[in-house]
């Protein structure tokens, strides 16, 4: 059986951060990954707010994090930090929500000067909801994005490097012991080996 993941995606309609998310999904078909995505612009927003666990959109967001190994958090950087709507989505979970799962970060943004908004902003949300493992953050900015007819896609080096992560995130989602102590302290690793 495969491992089951959910691609959370903060970017609405045509957005970079849709794209983006487009690309990851095509990576993980044809492996064993079932992946599933959430698209959270058609998440009724005001259910999030009023933490309405009865709403369908709300009800499908909780069992499908809930019954993944993995979750991708795909997000738009606004003024230096991540979307509002990624926000409500993580609040709505439970506290220790992401308990045992691995977790990728991407997001788009204008520039390298956001580069750091996932690490700052994202990645201790996450931290606090007990993530096994969070895969290096991953930024894509406008400069990794070429422009044709067509409409944009990739550059080379920035499908290398996404590919890398999307490559440490599958391997995240392995359950044998060393990978599933992936971002245990060093202690716990070693104490392991000696029982």
């Amino acid at each position: 059986m495969g491992k089951k993941v959910v691609i959370l995606a903060g970017g609405g309609g045509a957005s970079k951060t849709s794209l983006l998310v487009a690309w990851i999904a095509a990576q993980m078909a044809g492996s064993d990954i079932d992946a599933d995505l959430v698209r959270l612009a058609d998440v009724d927003c005001a259910a999030l707010a009023r933490f309405d666990l009865a709403d369908a959109g709300v009800e499908r967001l909780l069992r499908l994090v809930e019954e993944a190994h993995g979750v991708v958090v795909a997000t738009p950087i606004y003024k230096a930090s991540f979307a509002g709507v990624v926000k409500l989505a993580l609040d709505i979970l439970p506290q220790f929500g992401l308990a045992g799962k691995a977790v990728l970060p991407v997001a788009t943004a204008g520039s390298l000067a956001h580069a750091l908004a996932l690490d700052y902003s994202l990645r201790p949300v996450l931290q606090s909801m007990a993530a096994r493992h969070i895969v290096q953050s991953t930024v894509v900015t406008e400069a990794d994005w070429i422009c044709s007819e067509t409409g944009p896609s990739l550059v080379d080096k920035t499908q290398d490097m996404l590919l890398r992560a999307v490559e440490h995130f599958t391997f995240a989602l392995d359950s044998r012991m060393e990978v599933a102590q992936l971002g245990a302290p060093r202690v716990l690793i070693e104490q392991s080996r000696v029982a």
